[in-house]
């Protein structure tokens, strides 16, 4: 469970995100079927609302604070980048399994030196309902608003505006200069102990999981979780064998688990350049395909103007592939990119909280980085031809508009010469 929340708030970026209800909505026949079936497909696990269109790197959420969704496993194989109107009354053709649509265009162009875009727009279309396997029902709240308001804020949790200087456990709330000095105005309450974050850093102080109504004090560096004084007394780690584990404090450990970080992410560093660089190749790649394009285009409009609808629908066809990679390319560089930044961001209290998750997503990481792409080189061959590249035909049984109109729409939208594995 904590897993899945740590998903939900790694993917919305978020600190504030509160898992409310979790259903285990799996059936071990499914599984067993999905298994055997897809085994060798390239597989991932995402979110969706309508159990056919899955964000790629985004989470769908509804109006309002409340959301629920569903976690899937989904085989989403190969893919071709098309619009939402050709995704919803086509299907995918023969060799390739899934589409990648943008949720907020329906223009159709080359991706490739589009400096704005935004893989959180992007999502899978499966058309075929034995590639989605239903693994858990999630219900959590989420306010996109006060997140933004939130980032990096410490608010006074008695005024409720002025930032925070210190943290009470007496009173379980952290207080600015001058609610600090008006809640501990007397003797006696100035007798609590209070943590300053100057002294101490600017940290927030949490609570256990466990122990609702007790401060965590330690940290299990066997077991990655935080404890408090009750789960080291008569708790989980007041026995062997998790009374001798090894317990760091606190504030300790904020630091040393910010450091971990930091080495895992120089860790991360060569794979990060490494795919930097293949991605450029396959952009190079790709540019050679669209130089390739122009002179051939060139050619044919000092022949027959007539050859040039041709050359355009096979370039449409590759502008497909090409897409759908590059999309797929540059989410798994966001991904990276966010898994370098979010663990190291996150205040102290949410690291402990969640270092366990950290280390799993890293451990769990693919660092498959091969991309290629080598079009089928088209020149004139005599009389005017494009030198018979394959038509991407959609498959039929799934949509009942697979008439005379299907197959001009489908001719308007391109002809493809190879097919490449990419992520």
């Amino acid at each position: 469970m904590q897993d899945i929340e740590y998903i939900l708030k790694f993917t919305l970026d978020s600190t504030l995100l509160r898992l409310e209800d979790i259903k285990d909505i799996s059936d071990a026949d499914a599984i067993s079927s999905f298994k055997k079936k897809f085994g060798d497909t390239k597989t991932l696990k995402l979110f969706t609302k309508d159990d056919q269109t899955f964000p790629m790197f985004n989470i769908p959420i509804s109006e309002g604070f409340k959301h629920t969704v569903k976690y899937c496993e989904v085989a989403v194989g190969d893919s071709l980048f098309v619009t939402r109107e050709y995704s919803r009354t086509l299907n995918p053709p023969d060799n390739y399994e899934s589409f990648i649509i943008n949720e907020k265009s329906e223009k159709f162009k080359l991706l490739l030196d589009d400096n704005n875009l935004n893989v959180k727009d992007y999502s899978y279309v499966i058309k075929d309902s034995s590639r989605i396997l239903p693994l858990y029902s999630i219900t959590f709240e989420y306010d996109e608003e006060l997140e933004l308001k939130s980032k990096g804020s410490f608010v006074c949790d008695r005024c409720r505006s002025n930032q925070s200087i210190s943290f009470c456990p007496s009173e379980r709330a952290s207080f600015c200069e001058k609610c600090d000095e008006e809640v501990h105005y007397d003797q006696f309450h100035k007798r609590h102990n209070r943590y300053y974050f100057n002294q101490c850093g600017r940290r927030k102080f949490i609570y256990c999981s466990i122990h609702s109504d007790t401060l965590v004090e330690y940290f299990c560096m066997t077991c990655t979780i935080p404890i408090c004084t009750k789960c080291k007394i008569n708790g989980n780690h007041s026995e062997l064998p998790n009374s001798g584990h090894g317990l760091v404090g606190y504030l300790e450990v904020c630091d040393i688990l910010k450091n971990e970080v930091n080495v895992s992410n120089q860790q991360l560093a060569p794979v990060v350049e490494h795919y930097e660089k293949t991605v450029e190749y396959f952009k190079n790649s790709c540019r050679l395909f669209q130089t390739n394009i122009s002179e051939t285009r060139e050619k044919i409009e000092n022949e027959y103007k007539a050859i040039m609808d041709e050359l355009s629908l096979y370039e449409n066809s590759q502008y497909q592939c090409i897409n759908a990679q590059y999309i797929k390319s540059i989410c798994k560089m966001d991904y990276l990119e966010r898994m370098k930044e979010y663990a190291i961001s996150m205040e102290p209290s949410l690291l402990v909280c969640n270092f366990k998750s950290v280390v799993k997503q890293r451990n769990e990481l693919d660092v498959d980085c091969e991309i290629s792409y080598s079009p089928k080189h088209i020149d004139l061959r005599g009389k005017l031809s494009l030198g018979d590249p394959v038509q991407l035909v959609p498959r039929q049984g799934q949509s009942p508009r697979m008439d005379k109109s299907t197959k001009m729409y489908v001719e308007t939208r391109g002809k493809i010469s190879d097919k490449h594995d990419f992520y």
